[in-house]
């Protein structure tokens, strides 16, 4: 099979390595890929811009594409999916109709109320006044966040007044939103449970492992919101295994409640979900609760997955197509007594995101040692005469695999700390400031 991948962060190159090393696949490409998809084997980069869907169509039919996988929302919201099946032309991700999922926190919101599903109260604003008063009224903690697409950063959590008046100021005053959403501060573990909806329809979903994704910028969930420092899976296998089948249990019924309500919504479409849906969660005492849902594999998550599902020989082309019928439903509960799997991932940021960020800068990489435990996955990176530029504010990520945790954590840092950064491209001007990451993922 040829496949295209759409999408330039770390969850597309993830995507595209691990498709690369497939039997069933002869090559990847990726529009427009970045610094780390231009160093693979087998994997080319491609320059159209993702909003131009003439443009990939034309490139998919030229180049007799099997298969199209989007990775980003921003396409899924746009509607990509939708032509890509008009072109008749197959594709992985949900159609626009279905990624309102992600791109309305109101709908998604008041689609859980709707239907039962367990997830924190709220109140949807469109009038910075009204929640203003609002806000004047309640106590804190509370999270308000915007009802569009943010790139993982539309998401405030306030814990007093003054804080919250400034985020609706900031919220409010951004072009992109004319909404939000002011919910109640959920006290947990939260944890990331990202389904395959393949094409054989409901029923057949299948869970990747649980990560836990690290969003605030800051060591101790302090600081800015961020699209993501760090992740971990299996972030509850210490748990005792009754435990983790009880949640697993809870979790199938958030999502078996989410498939059915959402497919009956659209069912106009006559199409079913399909694609990655993101349940992200929030585990309290009493019970599990929907926090949102991405209707694509989250990042950092998915260079987490990857790097799981590669140590764990799953092709993840079987998972998608589903054909003929995976035994695994549930990678969470397979060989739950050896709790032997753990994975550990370290985002590489610019000095100043998720604000301002430097960039232009240069990496030397050449010190890490890659290996079936160990692998860069590039976000925010370009080549520019065979060297990585930075241009992103995240800009690439460790990822480890142990069958122990503690080594994990220590193989993921001790790798980090190796990379080298420089003002020239000439690598004489060296500047470790220009870089940070977070040093209590796994914690």
């Amino acid at each position: 099979m040829r496949i295209l991948i759409i999408g330039q962060g770390g969850r597309e190159h993830a995507i595209a390595w691990k498709l690369s090393l497939s039997d069933r696949v002869s090559h990847v490409f990726v529009c427009p890929g970045n610094g780390g998809t231009a160093l693979e084997d087998n994997i080319t980069n491609v320059n159209i811009d993702e909003k131009h869907h003439s443009d990939l169509i034309k490139f998919a039919k030229e180049e007799h594409i099997d298969l199209t996988i989007v990775g980003p929302e921003a396409p899924l919201v746009d509607g990509l999916v939708n032509s890509f099946q008009d072109a008749n032309l197959n594709i992985f991700g949900p159609t626009k109709e279905f990624s309102i999922l992600e791109g309305s926190k109101a709908f998604s919101k008041k689609f859980m109320k709707d239907n039962a599903i367990s997830t924190a109260d709220f109140q949807e604003f469109s009038d910075i006044h009204k929640a203003e008063k609002f806000c004047q009224s309640t106590t804190f903690p509370k999270v308000l966040k915007a009802d569009g697409l943010a790139a993982g950063k539309g998401v405030i959590i306030c814990q007093n007044l003054d804080e919250a008046l400034s985020a609706l100021n900031e919220l409010f005053n951004s072009k992109s939103h004319s909404k939000i959403v002011i919910e109640d501060f959920i006290v947990g573990q939260e944890l990331s449970a990202i389904y395959i909806c393949n094409f054989r329809g409901p029923t057949y979903e299948i869970c990747l492992p649980w990560t836990k994704d690290y969003k605030s910028r800051d060591e101790y969930n302090s600081g800015p919101n961020t699209g993501g420092m760090g992740a971990v899976s299996h972030p509850i296998l210490e748990n005792h295994k009754n435990t983790i089948f009880k949640n697993h249990i809870a979790i199938e019924k958030l999502l078996s409640k989410t498939i059915v309500a959402i497919n009956d919504i659209m069912k106009r479409t006559k199409q079913n979900y399909v694609g990655f849906l993101y349940l992200g969660l929030m585990i309290t005492k009493r019970d599990i609760k929907i926090l949102e849902y991405n209707c694509r594999s989250g990042d950092p998550e998915t260079q987490n997955l990857m790097m799981n599902l590669h140590n764990n020989e799953i092709d993840l082309l079987d998972l998608i197509e589903n054909n003929p019928l995976s035994k695994t439903r549930d990678l969470n509960i397979i060989d739950i007594d050896s709790k032997k799997n753990y994975v550990c991932t370290i985002v590489l940021a610019a000095k100043g995101y998720p604000g301002n960020y430097e960039k232009d800068f240069f990496l030397d990489i050449s010190q890490v040692n890659q290996s079936k435990s160990l692998k860069i996955f590039h976000s925010g990176t370009k080549l520019i005469n065979k060297k990585i530029k930075s241009i992103g504010g995240r800009i690439l990520s460790i990822n480890t695999y142990s069958e122990n945790k503690d080594e994990c954590i220590r193989l993921a840092y001790e790798n980090i700390k190796k990379i080298r950064v420089f003002k020239d491209e000439e690598m004489t001007d060296e500047d470790s400031e220009l870089v940070f990451f977070r040093e209590d993922i796994g914690q």
